[in-house]
């Protein structure tokens, strides 16, 4: 089996358009929670979230890309154009016809749906936009990224609620710990702080009016927020040749399925996917984990 290490990262959040932003705002303790800035929000009990404020998309693409781009699509292509741009990578060759795509998200292109719906049922138009579809798709943002770096690999979505992200994250990893492809984008992204995707889970009732209390008495629910996560995976072998700066090494990889309730989560289910990660090193060993590298160039240790 080959080790599986990651060279590029890019994200797009609340707290930060990159990574370096967002690790600035996080050491600084700051909250990326407020007030939502979105249409009717008078009509929702629940009107706060960790939403991706001052965001100009026509900084980032052009008219005719934001006619086939829902928002969760846009945030995964300005997440993985970073990934690969700190990744170095050059698409050609073998990697070009072998590297693919895995994402991961739960509500795909919910505003599409969202702003779609209101203009048939509400406003009551005839016809939609013939690129409702595309637009909407889970695999929207996959197909995009794909595209964007002309990569013709495995490349899917995948879509289990909150675990979407980290399963396509582990599929990922077993494409390149096997050798089936030498790198892959990976990661996931949102975009559901919409007025229908808000008022679905005001229906739910686990959502916070107040704040984000995790592990606290006084919690009251969650909070949501959107954004995009994205990751080049790379086989170690590859990166080390190629002099590729080593952010991490991902050793292990394990999931598992509760099979009870709905939206009751169990801590043993939890404990049986840590318990099996540990145990599935690329190399082998035991005490799989994702290992930190120091920033600098691999010394090939």
């Amino acid at each position: 089996m080959k080790r599986v290490v990651i060279t590029g990262a890019g994200t797009i959040n609340a707290l930060g358009p990159d990574v370096p932003s967002t690790l600035e705002a996080m050491r600084e303790g700051r909250c990326g929670i407020g007030r939502l800035e979105i249409r009717d929000l008078d009509r929702l009990a629940v009107q706060i979230g960790a939403q991706v404020k001052g965001y100009d998309e026509a900084a980032h693409f052009s008219r005719q890309q934001l006619a086939l781009c829902d928002r969760f699509t846009q945030f995964a292509l300005i997440a993985a154009r970073q990934a690969m741009a700190q990744s170095g990578l050059v698409v050609e060759g073998e990697l070009e016809t072998r590297m693919g795509v895995v994402l991961g998200t739960s509500g795909g292109g919910l505003t599409t749906t969202d702003d779609n719906y209101r203009a048939v049922y509400e406003e009551g138009k005839t016809r939609v936009h013939p690129f409702v579809v595309p637009r909407l798709m889970n695999n929207a943002a996959t197909a995009h990224v794909s595209m964007e770096f002309g990569l013709q690999g495995p490349s899917f979505t995948v879509s289990t609620a909150c675990a979407s992200s980290n399963h396509a994250m582990g599929q990922a990893f077993h494409m390149v710990r096997s050798g089936m492809a030498p790198a892959m984008l990976t990661g996931g992204s949102e975009a559901m702080l919409c007025f229908g995707g808000i008022k679905a889970w005001e229906g739910l009732r686990v959502m916070s009016r107040e704040a984000c209390r995790p592990f606290s008495a006084t919690r009251d629910g969650m909070v949501q927020g959107e954004g995009a996560a994205v990751f080049v995976f790379e086989e170690y072998e590859q990166a080390r040749a190629r002099g590729a700066e080593i952010l991490a090494e991902v050793a292990g990889f394990a999931m598992t399925s509760d099979a009870d309730d709905i939206v009751v989560p169990s801590a043993d289910g939890a404990a049986r996917a840590m318990t099996g990660a540990y145990g599935r090193r690329a190399d082998g060993g035991g005490g799989g984990r994702l290992h930190q590298r120091p920033r600098h160039r691999d010394r090939g240790e």
